[in-house]
This record gives C-alpha cells, structure tokens and sequence, in this order.
C-alpha cells in the first residue's frame, strides 16, 4: 500500500472530531443539564441514553456489513460517512434545546428519541470513518502514528469545547448564580458544537477523498444481506484476541465513560472548583496529550501492544487511589486552597496519559486485529470490527451516564444542591463510589489486556503471509 501522505493523514485525523464533540457533550453535560438545570431524575436521566443503546445493537452492525459491502464511484466508505455527518450535527443542537415544560415523562422522552437520533446518524457517519483508518495504512507503527493523530485531535476538541464554555458561557452571574445551572448557556453550546462537528466532517470527508482509488476494497462479489451482521460477527467472534479485546474495552470504557459523567459534580460539589478552575484544567489536559503524542511513538518501538495496555491500564488504577483515597482519609489541602487545585491538575494530566495511551493502542491493536482475521477467514471486516468497538464505546458511556445517575442519587445530590453546602457524608460516599468505578473496572482491563497475544513479530508474519497469498492470487 502507498505511504500516507501528511495531508491525508491530517484530515482524516480531524474527522474523528465530530466524535469528540458528541462524547464531549454526553460525558461533560447532558446528565448534568437534564437532571440539575431540567428537574429530570437521576436515574431517568442516565436510564434514556442507556435505553437508547437498545437500538444500536441493531443499527452498528447493520451499517458494518453495509459498508464492508458497499459499492461506487466514491469507495466503499465516503458516501455513507457524507450521509451522516450533517444530521449528527443539527442533532447536537436539539440535545440542548428540549421544549419548556414537558415535565419528567416528556423530558425523558425528549432524551431518549434525541439520543436514539444522534447515535444512529453518528454510526452511519464513525463506523464508515473508523474503518477507513485501519485500511489507511498496513504498516505496524504507522497505524500507531495514525490512530495517534486522530486520538489525539479528538482530545484537543473534547477539551477546548468544554474550557470555552466555562470560560465564557458557564460563568457565575451578577446575583450569583452558577452558570452552570442556566438553561439558555447550554443552548449556545449546543450552537457551538453543531458548527464544529459540521465543519471538520466535512474536510475529513474532501480531504482524504484522494485515498479512494488506493483503498483495498474488500471481498468481490459479495452483496449486503439482513442477516449478513450475525454471520458477520460469528465470523469474527471464532478469533480469540477479538473476543478478549471486547472485554478489556468494556471495562475500560465503563471506567472512563462513568468517570466522565460524574466529573462535573465532582468539580462542582466534591472539589468546589470555580469555572474559572475548571476552564484551566485544559492546560494539564494539553500537556498531557503533547506528552502522549510524543511518548506514543516511542513506547510502540520498544514494547508491544498488549504490554502497554496493561501498562497504562496499571497507571490508571494509581492516579485514581492516591486522589481519592488521599480525601477520603483526609491527607489533601482542603477545597479553595491553591495546592488542592495544583494536585487535581497534577491528577489530570497523568490520567490523560493513561487514557489516551489506552485509546491509541487499542485503536492500533484493532487494525493488527483484522489482519489476523482476514488471514483466519479469507474476507476482510474493518467495517463489523468497527461496529462492534463503535458499539460497546456507546455502551460504556451510555453504562457510565446510566451508573453515574445512581451514583448521584444514592450520594444523596438533590437537585437544588448548591456548592459548599452539600453534606460532608453526602460527598464522601460520591468520593468512595467514585473510586471503585474507576480502580474497580481499570483492574478488570488489566485482566483482559494480559491475555492478549498478537506481538510485533506476530503481525509481521501475519502480513508476510497475506502478501504472499495475495502475490499468488494476481
């Protein structure tokens, strides 16, 4: 296959924005904005995007095979990620513009046929994109250097979106309400995100339309049937390291998706944070990506995929016990004092490393996957592989939002809860809870990591051998 051009590689890294911007918005606000700012319950809150993963476990699959088979003038992939991106955007928007006064029944409603909406234009637009960047490239580090790229602009988007909000929409009012409890703030953002989604789907759709004619263009004579994703996903589901792989990104999705829901009532009741605090936690956040970036590289060289996995997975589990469990024994400054702040940066920028690494290897690791199998079984399936990872990361954030809405109920948050007046008991349970959804599901990765076997060498003679049975094919 041809090199990847740096313009190619580029702008088919900024296509995984539009991404960014969805989880950036699930993770950071909907829970918060539906259930403190719309009066919506917890549990309701967290139940109707879980809910509404019932519909992807349909839909994902569907549009894998759809697009493994899919055939035209513009490749297999492009038109459908051209289908969706627009829908996916305008659809961020009515996320946070639910009609006043529907009440707790219409309000879960609303979320529920919003979020079954966006998911489904989202999948017909990121299983289409994912699997093009395993096809990008054959190479084993240079799908690292890819999938570092496209990771590590999707961080740069999910944490510049969230710091211009608080910087600018969430701010404290003149009578000294949160902005994080106005409605009308979270219109804007919406605005906001529809516009940046848009924008950078769109020039990844242009910008790599020149690898159309270099893309391998899968198994021939193969047309799309209904029942083609269950004997799609039989077929992948025989090899040993996929079946593996699904439980390690299951729990570490349930680790960081869950984490992720619960981080704006941990800024804003467990450590008082200002929105001016909270927008500067960007800065660890970009350091952190830069030290990744830089880092990634590197590590590929000399370690194999599943070491650093488990590496990084081992890191998580520590940088969340030594701030948690350091104020649940009462060993950290208390809130408002400037070295508390300087520990939850130090926290941040450390569990960024460990996130982004854990992401870029397993996207890395997915490529090397479906050499293996299409070595295994004759037929090539970036497009179900991608389905089932595009499905289970739904699953854990939508599990996370679902946990994390109990998480807050049984904390005892209360929807008028105001900052520095929650109960101290309240907040230690949000803190022990906190702590065992992190470290818990993080250890149960690390179980999983350790059992996958497909090393440096390993690939390398996968690929020697499906070069040679293509040599002898033409």
């Amino acid at each position: 296959m041809h090199k990847t051009s740096a313009k190619e590689k580029w702008t088919y890294a900024i296509g995984n924005v539009p991404l960014s911007v969805k989880e950036a918005a699930f993770s950071n606000f909907v829970v918060f904005f539906y259930t403190q700012v719309n009066g919506l319950n917890g549990t309701l809150a967290g139940l109707a995007m879980f809910a509404a993963l019932l519909w992807d476990a349909i839909s994902d699959p569907l549009v894998g095979s759809y697009s493994d088979t899919f055939q035209s003038r513009w490749g297999r992939r492009h038109p459908l990620m051209a289908a969706g991106i627009l829908p996916s955007a305008f659809l961020l928007l009515a996320l946070f513009d639910p009609p006043s006064h529907l009440g707790d029944v219409g309000m879960f409603l609303w979320l529920l046929a919003i979020s079954i909406l966006l998911r489904t234009a989202l999948t017909i637009y990121a299983i289409p994109y994912t699997a093009l960047g395993a096809e990008i490239s054959d190479n084993y580090d240079e799908r690292t250097q890819i999938a570092t790229a496209r990771i590590t602009l999707a961080w740069i988007a999910g944490m510049t979106l969230p710091a211009i909000a608080y910087t600018f929409l969430f701010t404290d009012s003149a009578n000294g309400i949160s902005g994080r409890l106005e409605a009308s703030n979270y219109w804007i953002y919406g605005v906001l995100s529809t516009v940046v989604a848009a924008i950078t789907g769109i020039i990844c759709i242009v910008g790599t339309r020149t690898l159309i004619p270099k893309l391998p263009q899968g198994t021939t004579g193969l047309s799309f049937r209904w029942l083609a994703p269950y004997h799609d996903l039989k077929l992948i589901g025989k090899n040993r390291n996929f079946r593996i792989s699904i439980g390690s990104n299951l729990a570490f999705g349930m680790c960081t998706g869950g984490y992720a829901t619960l981080s704006l009532y941990l800024s804003t009741y467990y450590w008082e944070l200002t929105s001016f605090q909270l927008a500067g936690l960007v800065l660890p956040t970009a350091l952190a990506t830069l030290i990744a970036f830089s880092a990634l590289g590197l590590l590929n060289k000399h370690y194999d995929k599943p070491t650093l996995l488990a590496g990084f997975s081992l890191g998580l589990i520590l940088n969340a016990t030594w701030l948690f469990g350091g104020r649940l024994i009462d060993i950290l400054p208390s809130n408002h004092e400037p070295s508390l702040y300087f520990l939850i940066c130090l926290n941040t920028c450390i569990g960024v490393v460990m996130i982004v690494g854990l992401q870029v290897i397993s996207a890395s690791f997915a490529a090397d996957l479906i050499d293996e199998i299409e070595l295994q079984t004759g037929h090539r399936k970036e497009g179900v592989l991608f389905s089932v990872s595009a499905f289970l990361n739904k699953v854990t954030i939508g599990a996370g939002a679902l946990i994390a809405g109990i998480v807050v109920d049984l904390s005892g948050i209360t929807i008028d809860a105001r900052p520095g007046e929650v109960a101290s008991d309240t907040l230690q349970t949000l803190g022990l809870l906190t702590l065992i959804l992190v470290s818990g599901f993080a250890f149960i990765g690390f179980l999983f990591t350790k059992r996958l076997q497909l090393s440096r060498s390993d690939h390398r003679a996968i690929r020697l051998k499906l070069d040679t049975n293509s040599s002898k094919l033409s």
